[in-house]
């Protein structure tokens, strides 16, 4: 055999030797001969949560139109709406509709184009305001498509489109928005020749956020009166059937800041929420928000006639989506913990020797069974002390750094320690070959 085939088969056996010196070094950091395992101790958040479902209340008025015909609305679902502000036209028929809808959107280009004209004469512009603009422009147009907002996605759509012409405008491109007006003008005197007059507007009687869609449920319980409710009433608007909403309603308008998530909790759950003095919290409402909504719990009201009592909690934001629910099934997020996370199976109860000094300065040494676990160090066993903040169905979330005093011995587990799961005969500083 040639020196160049011995030299090559010298290496293979060399780089097979180190891929099985590593595997086995591997494997004896989670496994040994005496069959015990370990776990990586890592970071984990839980959070102490009730699942409930809740009926969700508003101030909400009905808006009605008293004359018969077509409807066109005058804002979008979801918009703020201020006091007498235009809600809806009246129209003879779905043509003249479509036709003074178009008409609209037609003048409010026009003034739009006329404004960016005014403006470019003037030289009010700035490129950086402008740029950062159409970057949110662009984010909020593909954040509104991602959640199939496509009516949102259109208003962004039609901005981008405007600010991206005043970027023109600021740079120096030629644009001809002489030549645009002068068109777009022209197609609305030609609508306005063809449109019908409006039948008759619908107004907003108060302030607040206009709705399209009712359910029947907007009157069932005296908003004035929602603080003081009671388990008995909760349980009649759970089971009760929506009214039958009336013909000649186009909509609602919920009026105030606040609305509420109400629902009914168990005497042990009052007694715990009361006892930690909970107070700001956090709701998932999967069915109408991707995101958790902030709320407060403002009050716990027992009642005499039944075992459980109802928890009310104050919500203040409010979008198109979240104006439309009504019995929803929730998840009311109490608190939150975080800390390392450790199996159940690892936990053990040990008694332990630590020096503690008396009040009068004195160092001696005392035994207390405490609860820990066992971290393998090497191929020493170790055992831990730990602080329990949250307990899981199979799992314990640690506090890695306690309050002076919580550790009588002062030492706790850390994160990446190697935590034993499973094994006999586990003892303080045992040797695993």
């Amino acid at each position: 055999m040639d020196k160049s085939k011995i030299k090559r088969l010298l290496i293979t056996l060399i780089a097979v030797f180190i891929i099985i010196y590593v595997v086995l070094v591997f494997i004896s950091s989670v496994f040994d001969m005496s069959g015990i395992k370990t776990e990586v101790a890592i970071e984990m958040t839980a959070a102490d949560s009730l699942h409930k479902e809740a009926i969700i209340l508003r101030d909400e008025v009905l808006v009605k139109n008293e004359k018969s015909g077509v409807i066109s609305y005058a804002v979008s679902d979801g918009d703020q709406v201020s006091k007498g502000q235009k809600i809806a036209n009246i129209y003879n028929s779905e043509d003249d509709a479509l036709t003074n809808q178009k008409l609209d959107i037609i003048d409010n280009e026009i003034n739009r184009l006329k404004k960016l004209n005014v403006t470019a004469k003037n030289g009010d512009f700035g490129i950086d305001t402008i740029n950062s603009q159409i970057d949110n422009a662009i984010t909020n147009m593909n954040t509104s498509v991602a959640d199939k907002n496509f009516s949102a996605a259109q208003t962004y759509s039609d901005n981008l489109s405007y600010l991206i012409t005043e970027r023109f405008l600021v740079t120096g491109r030629a644009v001809d928005i002489s030549s645009r007006i002068a068109t777009l003008t022209a197609e609305s005197n030609s609508l306005k020749t063809d449109s019908s007059n409006i039948m008759a507007s619908v107004k907003a009687k108060r302030a607040g956020c206009f709705v399209v869609s009712t359910d029947g449920y907007e009157n069932i319980f005296d908003y004035n009166k929602i603080m003081d409710m009671n388990a008995t009433q909760f349980n009649k608007i759970i089971d009760a059937k929506p009214k039958k909403v009336s013909d000649d309603v186009v909509g609602k308008v919920i009026s105030g800041v606040n609305w509420y998530i109400v629902c009914s909790i168990t005497s042990e759950e009052a007694l715990s929420i009361t006892t930690n003095s909970a107070e700001s919290v956090t709701v998932n409402i999967p069915y109408a928000s991707t995101e958790s909504l902030p709320a407060t719990i403002v009050a716990i009201n027992e009642d005499s006639n039944s075992d459980n009592s109802i928890m009310i909690l104050k919500c203040d934001y409010m979008n198109a989506d979240l104006a439309k629910i009504r019995k929803e099934n929730v998840e009311i997020c109490l608190d939150f913990y975080k800390g390392i996370r450790v199996s159940k199976s690892a936990l053990h109860n040990n008694k332990v020797k630590a020096e503690v000094e008396d009040k009068d300065g004195n160092t001696k040494v005392e035994e207390k069974t405490v609860q820990g676990v066992y971290v393998l160090y090497g191929n020493e066993l170790q055992f831990k002390e730990v602080s329990v903040i949250y307990s899981g169905s199979d799992f314990v979330i640690c506090d890695p750094a306690p309050d002076e005093g919580i550790l009588f011995t002062g030492e706790t587990i850390s994160l990446y320690d190697n935590i034993v799961t499973q094994g006999s005969d586990l003892k303080d500083g045992k040797i695993i070959s």
